[in-house]
């Protein structure tokens, strides 16, 4: 049974999660590097070293067009229309939702950067916008130090859920009121946000790409850049449109079966080894239904852009693909010309709205195999990944080159001391030993009290001497429950102070938790701050 390394957040502020550890990150390319042009892992029947070097060339030309649209002239690397310049270069890449992230999270772009620079290498951040939008909301710390809460400002009003992809505006007002909002919210504990300054930056993008998640990607981006910091972008699903990736989908399509058992082996194994009872975590299984195959892809249409699973059959020569309610399409065989025939019916699907996009785990895969000398996680994504490596070595019978894990903490300025959350604990200790063990709280002299104290605490240390047998169980505890309870009186004065000591202590674990949270958006944070933290890394 595979094993599972634990990433953990580190509780301090400023402190940073890196593993392998920042020394080790350059071998570790170096050792990826030397994997691919080793292994004899194919795709389509050409030899996985031959397939990411177009694969590369592929991704790195889209995304060199695409930052263009909006951070002005290509870095020099790039000059000249071409990205074979780079080709060769150790290519670094992360990944997330185009989200407002915390610290934590943003961190890795900023690692990615800093090796770049220091070993002549190129970073590129893949922005996931296959997955849903889910909230459009995020939490802000309201109240007073004194009695702080949750409150949760929207950038954008409800609608229904969809991909990032196809998420536009859909309530101006709240969107363009969004910085005044936080700041009402969060006026008694915040009083300087990056966000004010950054907003009009998202507004604008937002407006010139249609889309909410552009929108934040690339002003996230371009406050990036201001640092000195660029590196590459790339959405998710214009990834999904090269030829590459869609040879690679082909790849799986073409021995399906094989691969949902491959996968689903992997996440019942990783469900065991971390004794996880959902069967959605870390993903769910791939479902079969006689003779259709779940495959690990999301389809949909602008005209309905709610994401649908995508099933496939054997049909002939070649398949039959449907969500199984809204469309049914062949794709010809992969086999006899190198799969173009079927690699031009999936640009055809694309010319005619209907998208096709990776789930999570693949979109990685793809990366790790085939783009990335070293992709970097966060902590969320590294435990995921190992799901990845699991079905690879099934699938391909390898697996695929190491990744590293990279996050961070980052409090607030409004953060204090947490030790109340082992004071709360002890207290609860106290209480529970008032109930179960009374006689070694005893006050002899307390008010009210009625009885013998020194009587009930004799037969319960008699009853405690004895033995326990099968005989004589029930009784002796029966007897020792008696006179724990005729002995709490003589504790009630104990037992009222430290309750009113716990409840104190539990309102000031409630308030650290807010204070403390190491979840809040970036834009929260004052730019120094941020500064601080993200570019502290050796370059």
């Amino acid at each position: 049974m595979a094993q599972y390394a634990r990433y953990r957040a580190p509780a301090e502020s400023g402190q940073k999660l890196i593993a392998p550890p920042w020394g080790e990150l350059c071998r570790i390319v170096a050792g990826n590097v030397a994997w691919r042009r080793e292994t004899p892992l194919t795709v389509l029947g050409r030899p996985l070293n031959d397939f990411a070097v177009d694969a590369r060339r592929e991704i790195l030309e889209r995304a060199a067009g695409y930052v263009s649209t909006y951070a002005g002239p290509t870095p020099a690397p790039l000059k000249g229309g071409s990205a074979g310049g780079i080709c060769s270069s150790p290519l670094i890449v992360t990944g997330h939702q185009p989200e407002l992230v915390h610290p934590g999270v943003w961190v890795k772009n900023f690692a990615a950067a800093a090796l770049c620079a220091s070993k002549g290498a190129v970073s590129l951040n893949l922005v996931i916008d296959g997955d849903a939008c889910r909230t459009t909301a995020i939490r802000v710390p309201a109240g007073t130090m004194e009695e702080p809460r949750w409150e949760s400002v929207e950038f954008d009003g409800p609608a229904d859920e969809m991909p990032w992809e196809e998420r536009a505006i859909f309530h101006p007002e709240q969107w363009r009121s969004f910085p005044a909002r936080v700041a009402a919210a969060s006026k008694n504990l915040l009083s300087d946000r990056m966000l004010d300054g950054w907003w009009p930056l998202a507004m604008e993008r937002a407006a010139a790409t249609g889309r909410i998640g552009l929108g934040l990607a690339q002003a996230r981006h371009l406050a990036e850049i201001e640092w000195g910091r660029r590196n590459l972008e790339l959405p998710q699903s214009e990834m999904c449109q090269t030829a590459a990736f869609r040879r690679f989908t082909l790849h799986l399509f073409n021995e399906l079966p094989r691969f949902v058992t491959s996968y689903n082996d992997a996440l019942g194994e990783y469900r065991r080894v971390h004794r996880l009872r959902n069967h959605a975590q870390p993903v769910p299984n791939l479902a079969v239904d006689g003779e259709w195959f779940q495959a690990p892809y999301w389809v949909w249409s602008a005209d309905s852009p709610g994401r649908r699973p995508l099933y496939l059959r054997r049909d002939g020569a070649g398949f039959v693909a449907t969500d199984r309610q809204t469309f049914e399409r062949r794709l010809p065989c992969v086999c006899d010309d190198g799969g173009d025939r079927a690699l031009a019916e999936l640009a055809t699907w694309e010319a005619e709205g209907l998208k096709l996009r990776s789930r999570a785990l693949i979109t990685t895969m793809f990366a790790r195999l085939a783009v990335a000398d070293l992709f970097i996680h966060g902590i969320g994504g590294a435990k995921y990944d190992e799901a990845t490596d699991a079905i690879c070595e099934r699938f391909f019978g390898a697996t695929p080159p190491a990744f590293a894990a990279i996050s961070g903490t980052l409090h607030l300025p409004i953060a204090r001391t947490a030790g109340d959350v082992d004071s709360a604990q002890s207290l609860q200790q106290r209480l529970r030993d008032l109930t179960f063990h009374p006689e070694q709280h005893v006050d002899f002299a307390a008010p009210g009290a009625n009885g013998n104290a020194t009587e009930w605490v004799a037969s319960k240390r008699r009853w405690l001497a004895m033995a326990k047998t099968s005989a004589s169980a029930a009784e002796r505890h029966r007897e020792i429950a008696t006179a724990n309870q005729a002995l709490q009186p003589y504790v009630a004065g104990a037992r009222e102070s430290v309750e009113r000591r716990l409840a104190a202590a539990s309102e000031r674990t409630r308030a650290n938790r807010v204070l403390n949270s190491r979840e809040y958006a970036s834009c929260l944070f004052s730019r120094e701050l941020l500064e601080q933290f993200l570019l502290d890394f050796p370059v």
